[in-house]
């Protein structure tokens, strides 16, 4: 009996953590936004984005040769 009860609530555990697991991933959806700072300044991207949007700014260059933008990543 002691078997059979100690198999199903493994089970159970498994199958619970798959589940906060499966849950976690849907919510962390991430986007992107272009913020318009000309010329990108990598610490006055950050911030700009941290006031703006709780996010993390960078500068990205999107072609060879054109000037950075700054990209605001942030929870959707």
């Amino acid at each position: 009996m002691a078997k059979i009860s100690c198999s199903y609530l493994l089970i159970l555990l498994l199958a619970l953590s798959v589940l906060s697991v499966v849950e976690k991933a849907k919510g962390d959806k991430r986007c992107s936004i272009i913020i318009d700072l000309s010329p990108c300044y990598p610490i006055e991207c950050r911030l700009s984005c941290i006031a703006e949007r709780n996010g993390d700014g960078e500068c990205v260059v999107s072609k060879v040769g054109s000037t950075p933008n700054c990209l605001c990543t942030y929870d959707c």
